[in-house]
């Protein structure tokens, strides 16, 4: 009980504090207005805080009280973290670094998934592919597929870092992929190289996987800045500038 207490707290704490409730650099309402408004214990609330703490997103000191850390000192490798900013909107950058994450990532993956996959993964890549093709007609089901399908790739480079941090990183790629897959008919257009990716990994061949991945990442870059600008045009106005 207390644990499931424990981690609604933390989930409804760190929500909000993802909606702006509280700006960066404000402080936290006192303990027991927060305790009688979230109807929990002292006990409770100290347990949440101490992990909202360890995520990056609060900080406790001597005389300013649990202060909300900015969003460049969250743990944005915490899938929570991130799901609790897709939430109440993404923050000032997010998809552009997500883009350029990917970019650094994903092709070195493919490269070393089509040099080390074992035949069960190649065949886990294959369902996964399938199950894109099976879903184009329900967006929530191909966003799901699609975070499977890359995933699965990740997990097929046998790489130990990489594969820790797949949690985050499929976390991640659903933020990019929802946001990519919201433009009419960007599904369709898609699909093929998901094939031809899938494909180039069965078929070991690197060069191609590595360029029908850079594809992809660079189709999503394009298709986001066109149909959703204000998510770049914060680094670019500031790069701009003299």
């Amino acid at each position: 009980m207390s644990s499931r207490f424990h981690a609604s707290t933390v989930d409804r704490l760190g929500s909000w504090i993802a909606s702006g409730n509280v700006l960066p650099g404000q402080s936290l309402k006192v303990e027991a207005d927060l305790c009688e408004e979230l109807g929990i214990s002292r006990t409770v609330l100290r347990e949440a805080i101490k992990t909202l703490v360890a995520k990056g997103m609060l900080q406790v000191g001597p005389k300013v009280g649990t202060r909300v850390m900015p969003v460049r000192s969250w743990n944005l490798f915490d899938p929570q973290v991130v799901g609790w900013l897709a939430q109440h909107g993404l923050p000032e950058n997010f998809v552009m670094d997500l883009l350029d994450l990917r970019r650094t990532i994903e092709p070195v993956a493919v490269r070393w998934a089509c040099q080390r996959a074992t035949p069960e993964q190649i065949a886990e890549i294959q369902a996964a592919y399938r199950m894109l093709e099976a879903s184009m007609g329900d967006k929530d089901a191909y966003n799901d597929a699609d975070r499977r399908f890359h995933e699965a790739i990740l997990a097929a480079s046998h790489n130990q870092f990489i594969e820790q941090m797949l949690p985050a990183l499929g976390a991640q790629l659903a933020v990019s992929f929802e946001v990519s897959s919201a433009v009419p008919d960007e599904l369709g257009q898609t699909l093929s190289l998901h094939k031809d990716l899938a494909d180039a990994i069965s078929a070991r061949d690197v060069a191609r996987g590595v360029w029908v991945c850079m594809t992809l990442i660079e189709r999503a870059a394009v298709t986001i800045s066109q149909h959703y600008p204000e998510l770049f045009a914060p680094r670019e106005q500031r790069m701009s500038t003299p």
